[in-house]
């Protein structure tokens, strides 16, 4: 059986060469540039733009099993020659019957001078490989266009080809980085498909009946989309995810009579896959009662569990390792008790192994298949798995359901990452499976405190200490950076994050670093800092009302916007700053105390206090939504705008007579 699918294999390779060289020979690869193309400047709308695609390309045949790809980009400004600049990723597997399941194919390209001038490409491109994980390899194959100018069109043709094994649906991806004025897509499937798409009104997706490219003489369905001036995708701050938003049709193969049909079956045969691996035997049963002895409760039990699956190593935050070292170790990740054996996995091994173990403990627990809501969100119509990226845990306590995400380094016993929150997945039940939405965390469960204290003398200079406390999600992102590189890597970033929110005349350097591996306790971090703290104006000393603040950008500086708003997580910032300045000078003015609202979800909060040495400023920040509409966004940004301007006001000490800055100079 095996022979025959080799046979066949050469066999549609062979008649895929043939196809490609009567074409090559019938007609020039390339479009014929029209004049308006030639003398193009600007892109009319878009004053600025580096580049645009005059046309795009992509033709997908089954039966060939070859994908066929053509570019053609105009470069209109300096910036825009990047776009010579190519690079084609793309991820290999080696099977051990078929062989590699995919290649990229030869590579023609051209550049064209804006007097028609053609160079043609006769480089040999690089082949990068990105990354090697025992038989999958993540590649590139790169290469630079010849002599590109402004003005110059560069295009490019190559060929994605699959093995006989391979049976993979394409996925088109309309929107990009660059405004597109022509694409054309195809597909001419070898079995039955279902499709979603998010296309512009008036655009779909047409079927229509062609020769079949394999033999030129049957016939066979065909997908077509021809589209005309795409958006580049905007990139704004707070942007939404991306795939979530834009022009795409994604399609799969199925047999499938509904969406529901497919999640309801696949779903099943998910949940067994789950349930074999967490299957809690007697060696993790073992295991378990070991952790949980003593445990007076099911919390106690589940603290317990929770605390050493997240001492385990979590192999996204510091490195995976390859099936060369898991054999190495004479392991093989099979079951849950093995992830504990080794005392690494995955994020979703190490989830499952948590459900293994609370269900070895005796109680309910499930696995919940949920997207990272910075890359997509769910879209049930598309009948995928690919969508999800990773798994968190629920396990029924009291008779109510506790969300956690024990994969998630470091995240503490009863949270989720906020990538994991706010999301619709699709979860296990007692009776099978179901689609569920995770709940969102609160701005009390992401809390950052600021403490400043500075002492300043007669000339105007300043010396303190800078404390900051890290409750909630800004702990956790800290604590992955000390995961992923070493101790100095963590202190340069402190460092710099601290320096881009004080006044550049003060110099900063990181001081203990508590509770860095502590999960259950907040992290905090001290700075000491050193230099001028004001600006002297004649006898006049101007002083931030929050130093911690002084040097931040607008956070919406657009004065319009096309996407939402998409805040990451609520959040609760919270600065206290003292200055004292015992000698030389007076308080003559301080802002006056400012508190505003926006549409009940976000609070702002300033105030300063004083006595004869010292002032103190008092700033909160409550941040408590995730989306705001573009229909909001002009509130939004005016608030923001207020704010912000607050934070820029000065607190204006004098210089008394005969001393302070003045009179040492």
């Amino acid at each position: 059986m095996r022979g025959m699918r080799q046979r066949s294999w050469i066999a549609v390779v062979a008649v895929g060469f043939l196809v490609a060289a009567r074409v090559a020979r019938a007609a020039d690869p390339f479009v014929k540039p029209m004049a308006a193309e030639l003398a193009m400047k600007e892109l009319p709308g878009y004053p600025g733009v580096a580049a645009v695609v005059l046309y795009r390309e992509r033709v997908t045949v089954d039966d060939l099993h070859v994908v066929n790809h053509y570019d053609r980009v105009k470069v209109l400004t300096k910036e825009g020659k990047k776009y010579a600049n190519v690079e084609l990723p793309f991820t290999s597997f080696n099977d051990e019957d078929y062989g590699v399941d995919k290649k990229l194919g030869a590579i023609v390209g051209r550049t064209i001078h804006a007097d028609g001038t053609i160079i043609p490409f006769t480089g040999k491109p690089y082949l990068k490989t990105e990354e090697s994980r025992g038989q999958v390899k993540r590649q590139a194959k790169v290469f630079t266009l010849p002599d590109v100018e402004v003005g110059s069109i560069i295009e490019y043709r190559y060929t994605t080809r699959y093995n006989i094994s391979i049976v993979e649906s394409p996925n088109w991806y309309i929107q990009g980085d660059l405004y597109v004025k022509s694409a054309h897509y195809e597909w001419y499937p070898a079995f039955g498909i279902t499709w979603f798409s998010r296309l512009p009104p008036g655009v779909s997706v047409k079927t229509s009946v062609r020769l079949n490219p394999h033999d030129g003489v049957g016939t066979t369905n065909v997908f077509l989309l021809d589209i005309k001036d795409v958006p580049p995708i905007v990139e704004e701050e707070f942007d939404p995810p991306v795939r979530s938003y834009s022009y795409r049709v994604l399609f799969n193969y199925t047999s499938y009579k509904s969406p529901e049909e497919f999640w309801r079956v696949e779903g099943k045969e998910w949940s067994k896959r789950v349930d074999a691996f967490t299957n809690p035997n007697g060696e993790l049963k073992a295991e378990t009662a070991k952790i949980v002895a003593g445990a007076s409760s099911p919390e106690e039990k589940l603290r317990k569990i929770y605390a050493v699956v997240m001492g385990l190593e979590s192999t996204r935050f510091t490195r995976e390792r390859d099936a060369r070292e898991n054999r190495a170790d004479g392991e093989r990740v099979k079951s849950a008790v093995d992830v504990l054996k080794l005392g690494r996995g995955t994020p979703s091994q190490l989830t499952e192994l948590f459900v293994g173990m609370v269900r070895a403990a005796g109680m309910k627990a499930y696995v919940m298949d949920v997207p990272d809501r910075s890359i997509e969100l769910f879209t049930p119509a598309w009948l995928s798995f690919e969508q999800f990226d990773d798994m968190i845990a629920i396990v029924s306590v009291d008779g109510k359901d506790v969300y956690l995400d024990p994969g998630w380094r470091y995240e503490p016993y009863g949270h989720l990452a906020w990538q994991h929150t706010l999301v619709s997945g699709l979860r296990q039940t007692e009776g099978g499976t179901e689609f569920a939405k995770t709940a969102t965390e609160t701005y009390r469960d992401n809390q950052t405190t600021r403490a400043a204290n500075f002492v300043m003398d007669e000339t105007g200079n300043a010396t303190g200490k800078i404390e900051i406390t890290y409750v909630g999600t800004a702990a956790v992102s800290w604590r992955h950076t000390a995961l992923s590189g070493d101790d100095e890597s963590l202190r340069q970033g402190l460092q710099k994050s601290m320096e881009e929110k004080l006044p550049k005349s003060l110099e900063v350097k990181v001081g203990a670093i508590q509770n860095l591996t502590e999960y259950e306790k907040p992290l905090t971090v001290s700075y000491s800092v050193t230099g001028t703290l004001g600006t002297m104006t004649g006898k006049r000393l101007l002083l931030p009302i929050d130093a911690l603040t002084t040097s931040a950008a607008a956070t919406f500086p657009h004065e319009k916007r096309e996407q939402p708003v998409y805040f990451q997580y609520p959040e609760l910032v919270q600065d206290a700053m003292r200055v004292v300045f015992k000698k030389g000078f007076a308080l003559e003015a301080a802002p006056a105390a400012d508190k505003r609202e926006y549409q009940g979800v976000e609070l702002y909060d300033i105030g300063v206090s004083s006595d004869a040495i010292s002032f103190t400023t008092r700033r909160t920040h409550i941040q408590g939504e995730t989306l705001v509409y573009p229909k909001d966004y002009a509130t939004l940004r005016q608030f923001y705008s207020q704010l912000e301007s607050k934070d820029k006001e000065s607190v204006v000490l004098k210089v008394l007579p005969g001393e302070g800055a003045s009179a040492t100079r």
